[in-house]
């Protein structure tokens, strides 16, 4: 129910992000699910009816020429949410709000999830391509590009945004990276 991840005052929150080192306990059955860094990001979604966000990604191992990015999403049933993840995402749920103990049964299970992709400085990429192509490559910072959109609309009808200037395709050939995250985290 999306209700229950509004504020105290019943205002909608701002989407919460948590990384921590701390032991995450299982709120099912209280077994350790990590002693390790772990990380979520959650807010109620009234258009999905729940509590929608997402965790720290898990590396793929299956080497890179071999991985199937077709069909991408929900659809591919390689890189869904798995049962592990719904035990381990309600758990740290319960661990960073009481409000979300015994909420297991909640859970709504259906396939979510994808791969994903990431530039090499893990930062998005706003560009134009060719002669009528505008690209906006989050490298999986999706949830976080919701104004880019008006920016980009923008500079397609003529307007050049200065905001955009540091996330141009071109700053991997000119060597001008964003800086490295100082965050022990390395998903954030």
């Amino acid at each position: 129910d999306p209700n229950d991840g509004l504020a105290d005052d019943g205002s909608l929150p701002p989407v919460i992000h948590v990384d921590t080192d701390a032991e995450l306990r299982s709120t099912v059955d209280d077994s350790v699910i990590t002693d390790e860094m772990w990380g979520i990001y959650y807010k109620p979604d009234f258009h999905f009816g729940g509590i929608q966000g997402g965790a720290s990604p898990y590396k793929v191992d299956t080497p890179a020429d071999e991985v199937q990015i077709d069909p991408y999403g929900p659809s591919s049933p390689e890189f869904v949410a798995s049962d592990e993840f719904a035990h381990m995402w309600v758990s740290a749920l319960a661990h960073c709000q009481r409000r979300y103990e015994g909420k297991m049964p909640r859970y709504h299970r259906e396939p979510s999830g994808g791969i994903g992709c990431f530039t090499a400085d893990s930062f998005p990429v706003f560009d134009h391509f060719r002669e009528n192509v505008a690209v906006i490559a989050d490298s999986n910072h999706g949830w976080k590009m919701i104004g880019v959109g008006h920016l980009m609309a923008d500079e397609v009808l003529g307007e050049r945004q200065e905001l955009l200037e540091p996330f141009r395709f071109g700053r991997f050939a000119k060597g001008e990276l964003h800086p490295v995250s100082s965050s022990p985290y390395p998903w954030s």
